[in-house]
């Protein structure tokens, strides 16, 4: 079935036949267009709707029926509208059980302040939306199945998307790919299932990006180029690990990511923060997590927490006024920890079992405490500059603690090691520096 309508403000209805293949083609001009497509009971349906000017909506539904056979249903849906106020909503619900995509909905907007809004039920959807204009575009998309993948494009400022891939329940095998090139958006993607991949990327200032992910073996990529920008990650899962890439280079940038499960990652490679100011917190409950990083900037403040297992901490703060503050807890802990810059603090806390850390602070004023307790305790520590204060504190089995501060005057150094095959080694250069150690 073939419709064309090119009138001023005219509805565009079409209805298939059931339990067969249908098409149709509706192309509406100028403004205030309603085009409504539906197409339920057939196994393949097809709909494309142009709209050109401004407040033109076109709605379509697809279904396929009930005597659809694995591999044989379908439904393609292309939505084109240029003008202003334009929305477009899309429904499709598939229950073939082909591995091939079987919903798949495209829509392209072009002009300020569109709406586009996309159901998809099935396994293998696809939904593209692309909203070019420089307005504040919505994008909402919701896929219910195995194998979804959804991409979104808005370049207009305020521009809002939310993505919901297991939206009634668990949808593996899921992606989402999203990028935002306007000042002050906003994302949030929420996955719940196993192997799911976000992406998102923002180049604007102001930006904001959350994502929640359940279930086991996911990644999350957020990369924000703006100044004061904010991404948000929760990953929750129970088996194969979560991983988490962050790549802030704006200044004033906050990251927080909280992870609960196992084999969990913050950053194969890094999670990075290159700007001033920036701020993160990380938290990760779980077996095998893993965190290494970098922030660059002043009045730095990061929060790292390990709970369980197996953990790795490798982190870089460069600047003036840093405050990090790291804890993991119980079984095969290792820190690696840098700052540079004045006035550093740094407070670790590694309690139980194969325990190591490497310390090093550059500038002046610096603080560290370290406090490790039981089972293979290793604490290297180098502090250079001025007026610095260590503390540190093993308990027992194989500790080994050696501190170096070198320049200034009045630094103290404090250790307490309460025995087993406890070794000391203090350095210190300078004057009126005092040291103690307590084995």
């Amino acid at each position: 079935m073939r419709i064309k309508l090119m009138t001023g403000a005219a509805l565009a209805l079409v209805l298939a036949s059931p339990a067969f293949a249908s098409s149709s083609t509706v192309t509406q001009n100028t403004s205030s267009h309603t085009a409504v497509v539906d197409q339920t009971g057939s196994n393949a349906s097809t709909s494309d709707i142009l709209q050109d000017g401004t407040e033109n909506t076109a709605t379509v539904t697809q279904s396929d029926g009930a005597s659809a056979g694995p591999g044989s249903a379908h439904n393609t849906s292309e939505i084109t509208q240029n003008g202003i106020l334009n929305s477009a909503n899309v429904e499709q619900v598939n229950t073939g059980g082909a591995s091939s995509p079987e919903n798949a909905s495209d829509i392209t907007q072009t002009g300020d302040d569109a709406t586009a809004l996309v159901y998809q039920e099935g396994s293998g959807n696809v939904s593209g939306i692309d909203q070019t204009a420089g307005g504040a575009e919505t994008a909402d998309v919701k896929q219910a199945g195995s194998g979804n993948t959804s991409l979104v494009n808005q370049y207009g400022d305020g521009g809002i998307v939310t993505v919901d891939q297991g939206f009634t329940g668990g949808a593996n095998d899921s992606s989402s790919d999203v990028q935002q090139l306007g000042t002050d958006g906003t994302v949030t993607v929420l996955q719940s299932g196993e192997t799911q991949t976000v992406i998102v990327t923002q180049d604007g200032v102001n930006s904001v990006a959350s994502t929640d992910q359940s279930g086991e073996n996911n990644t999350a990529t957020v990369a924000q180029s703006g100044t004061d920008s904010v991404v948000t990650v929760i990953q929750i899962g129970s088996g194969i690990g979560n991983s988490v890439y962050i790549d802030q280079t704006g200044s004033n940038s906050t990251f927080d990511s909280s992870q609960d499960g196992s084999g969990n990652a913050i950053g194969d490679a890094a999670f990075l923060q290159s700007a001033d100011d920036s701020d993160a917190t990380l938290d990760q409950f779980g077996f095998d997590n893993t965190i290494t990083g970098s922030q660059a900037g002043v009045n730095n403040s990061l929060n790292v927490q390990q709970i369980g297992e197996l953990q790795l901490a490798s982190i870089d703060q460069s600047g003036t006024n840093n405050v990090m503050n790291v804890v993991q807890d119980l079984t095969g802990n290792e820190a690696t920890l840098t700052q540079g810059g004045n006035s550093n603090e740094l407070g670790l806390s590694q309690a139980g079992t194969t325990n190591g850390a490497t310390i090093t602070q550059l500038g002046a004023d610096n603080l560290a405490e370290v406090e490790q307790l039981g089972t293979d305790n290793v604490v290297l520590i180098n502090q250079t500059g001025n007026t610095g204060l260590i503390d540190v504190y093993q308990s027992a089995l194989g500790a080994y603690a050696e501190v170096t501060q070198s320049g200034g005057s009045s630094n103290e150094a404090f250790v307490t090691q309460n025995s087993d095959f406890a070794v000391s080694i203090v350095s210190q250069n300078g004057s009126n520096n005092f040291a103690s150690i307590n084995q």
